[in-house]
């Protein structure tokens, strides 16, 4: 479900280049202009985590607790709270970031698990709190009171790293260790549009892991985003990237709101959308829901996990529509969806690895405490380089070694406010 280059720009970038039969249509740079001043104005916002707004406002004056000088440098401790172990992609997290702090030596790690339930959060950092740990790192059960708890640690010295969701501005938060939701979303969406065509009117339904967590929602809206600037290639439309990810956010909250959204000049419609709770089941139930009401016109499913998207092919294939409705996934990339996109059943998925997430965190940890890593202007998201799996490169993504149950990564860089603008 769910560092690290936050050049996710970049990588979409890459994606709006000019493809063959591409429409070319001049943009008029003062219309421009405002499009990414009006996109940029809803940041924060829980359907943008993702986005790089390149003129984003530094946060080294943000106190953070660090630099930190550790009790034991030879012992850092880490308190550790993971939103639930009920899913095999939170379980691979925290498995990674003990294999990492096994191989490092000189780490304590101490993983509690809230199960969903943010009171448990908070219980656990105010502990970690008074055990005096030497960093937190906190998978938020809730944006804003993952925020609290952090103000807490920061303020009694300690710093706290946010993994997996993109937790409150407001919250001294060192950064975030997660994939890119909205580039991921935004890549899947060109290639689902691409794939299938200008002559095919569209007609989907959305399987959702939860509505207000930012992770969820930046991951359909950029699926969404992704599928209007792919239609607006199609039928010369002249939008820029900017100006498809501001029409998919506006598309996003009438989904959101409304149940619904219909798009005529993209040819686009969504009937309906359902919350699946991240897993098979919930993804299963939710297109079961989607094809009852919608079954004769939809030819699309837009999942924003592999768990849901599975899910979702069962269903489709319970009322054996197997050949008129496509399943595009945002995230994930576990071995299994890997082979069902090879197999031709899965059409996309996003690179989220929870092994390259958990092992994330802990080499900034080790670059903060043991070599003078000044993270104090990191953003507020670190994120993976966008990236989907599709069958044309799902060969070269197979780990051959087969314990790891995502697909090959390497973690990247972190990257600084500073060096973020001095790249654009």
């Amino acid at each position: 479900m769910r560092v690290i280059k936050a050049i996710a720009l970049a990588a979409l970038t890459l994606a709006v280049l000019p493809r063959p039969g591409m429409t070319q249509v001049k943009h008029d740079p003062a219309s421009e202009v405002q499009i990414k001043q009006e996109l940029y104005s809803h940041m924060p916002n829980t359907a943008l985590a993702g986005v790089i707004n390149k003129d984003m406002a530094d946060r080294a004056s943000i106190y953070k607790a660090l630099p930190k000088t550790p009790r034991d440098a030879h012992n850092i401790v880490i308190g550790w709270t993971e939103i639930t172990l009920n899913n095999p992609w939170f379980v691979d997290v925290v498995e990674a970031a003990k294999r990492k702090v096994k191989e490092l030596g000189g780490y304590t790690l101490d993983v509690q698990v809230a199960d969903g339930d943010p009171s448990k959060t908070s219980a656990q950092i105010d502990a970690f709190i008074a055990e005096h740990v030497d960093v937190i790192a906190v998978d938020p059960t809730d944006v804003v009171g993952a925020a609290t708890d952090a103000q807490r640690a920061v303020a009694a010295g300690i710093p706290v790293i946010a993994l997996g969701t993109v937790p409150d501005a407001s919250g001294p938060f060192v950064t975030t260790v997660l994939a890119n939701p909205f580039g991921n979303g935004f890549l899947a969406g060109i290639f689902t549009g691409d794939t299938i065509g200008k002559s095919t009117p569209i007609v989907a339904g959305v399987t959702i892991g939860t509505l207000g967590n930012s992770t969820s929602e930046s991951r359909i809206t950029g699926l969404i985003s992704g599928v209007v600037f792919s239609r607006s290639n199609q039928f010369g439309l002249g939008m820029s990237r900017e100006a498809a990810m501001l029409k998919g956010f506006n598309l996003f909250q009438q989904l959101k709101n409304g149940g619904s959204f219909d798009w005529p000049e993209g040819k686009l419609k969504v009937v309906g959308i359902q919350t699946g709770n991240w897993t098979e089941e919930g993804g299963l139930k939710g297109a079961e829901d989607l094809l009852a009401g919608h079954g004769n016109e939809m030819n699309l499913i837009l999942a924003e996990n592999d768990f849901m998207g599975i899910g979702a092919l069962t269903a489709i294939q319970n009322v054996n529509k197997k050949d008129k409705i496509l399943v595009a996934c945002a995230a994930d990339g576990f071995r299994v969806s890997l082979d069902l996109i090879n197999d031709g059943d899965l059409l996309v998925t996003g690179a989220n690895s929870g092994r390259a997430t958990g092992e994330g965190v802990i080499d900034l940890i080790d670059q903060i405490f043991h070599h003078g890593y000044d993270a104090n202007d990191l953003p507020l998201g670190s994120y993976f380089p966008a990236q989907i799996i599709t069958k044309q490169n799902v060969a070269g993504m197979l780990d051959p070694d087969k314990t790891n149950p995502f697909f090959i990564y390497k973690v990247p860089p972190f990257q600084t406010i500073s060096q973020i603008h001095e790249s654009q």
